[in-house]
């Protein structure tokens, strides 16, 4: 069945869908952008993720230690609270499609769904950056405001962007399991307790190693306080795992039906 679009058809839908800009992945971007100017969640849970990072640096301890031991401890922000609430906003990216039954017509109106998933991960990408780049400047002023110490510039930017490529991984991974398992509380549940629960279990009960783990190691990176730097190849198992996970909800999503 060859899915048409007709005037009128639906008033809800963006009208940019059905306008030639940039072919098909350009309808689908356009999309997407209007949908998410239009909904309350997603820019709930990014404001969320902003406030809660001064709330941490708020209450992190600031006596007698390091300004790049503070930005380190204020990196929590991002790993932890920031984690779930990002990893929410990358869920209901396409959960949220499936939970209000309108995956149907996004499907409907634009045809391509390779174009679909992969505008949904492009624009997740794009917000989930700019929310975690202002949770580090956030975190990155809050030393010398509260603090009263210096920052190294150049150990904070490594350790910030180890941060900002976690925040975006971890929403990428909602995102994923969201298309695979079309059920928005059941990815959450999922993304939230694998680094929380199963991973340590793994290791503690089989002597996995933590710097295999793809969350743990890779949250390492934003919360380095000793000088040295992220170790960029952390960040290595939790960008395969999103490969996966992202290359079986598109497989799934382009298969079956909607």
């Amino acid at each position: 069945m060859t899915a048409r679009s007709t005037p009128g058809c639906d008033a809800a839908s963006p009208p940019v869908a059905a306008a030639g800009w940039g072919g098909a992945f350009g309808r689908a971007l356009s999309h997407e952008w209007f949908a998410l100017r239009s909904l309350r969640t997603p820019w709930v849970l990014c404001g969320s993720a902003v406030a809660a990072q001064v709330l941490v640096d708020l209450a992190v301890g600031r006596d007698g230690t390091s300004g790049l031991r503070q930005f380190a401890g204020g990196m929590v922000g991002v790993t932890l609270v920031g984690f779930v609430l990002l990893a929410a906003f990358g869920v209901n990216a396409l959960g949220g499609e499936y939970r209000h039954r309108t995956i149907a017509r996004t499907v409907l109106t634009l045809g391509d769904r390779c174009g679909i998933l992969l505008a949904k991960a492009m624009l997740t990408s794009a917000v989930t950056a700019s929310v975690a780049t202002v949770m580090v400047l956030v975190n990155a002023l809050s030393v010398p405001m509260l603090g009263k110490t210096s920052l190294p510039v150049t150990d904070a930017v490594a350790a910030g962007g180890a941060a900002v490529l976690y925040a975006v991984l971890c929403a990428l991974v909602g995102l994923a399991m969201a298309g695979v398992t079309r059920n928005s509380t059941l990815s959450i549940a999922v993304v939230i307790l694998w680094p929380v629960l199963l991973e340590n279990l793994l290791v503690l009960t089989t002597g996995f190693g933590r710097k295999l783990a793809p969350f743990g190691a890779a949250a390492a990176q934003a919360q380095t306080g000793d000088g040295s730097g992220p170790q960029w190849l952390l960040m290595l198992p939790l960008a395969v795992l999103t490969t996966v996970l992202l290359t079986a909800a598109g497989v799934l999503f382009c298969r079956r039906d909607v």
